[in-house]
């Protein structure tokens, strides 16, 4: 039985646990937003490598 997926879907959410007293700055939402972009990049690298080799199978 095959199975096509025609649309995914992957939602995630990184985030920080605030120090007590600390205020977040522009560099920490810049570091936070690099962050996401590479968990995103090495997730759909990680999809197109299961997808190229389930059709080789």
């Amino acid at each position: 039985m095959t199975i096509e997926v025609r649309q995914v879907l992957i939602r995630s959410q990184v985030g920080v646990r605030p120090v007590a007293g600390a205020t977040p700055t522009a560099a920490d939402a810049r570091e936070l937003e690099r962050a996401k972009a590479q968990v995103l990049a090495e997730c759909k690298a990680w999809l197109r490598e299961q997808l190229r080799a389930s059709r080789e199978r």
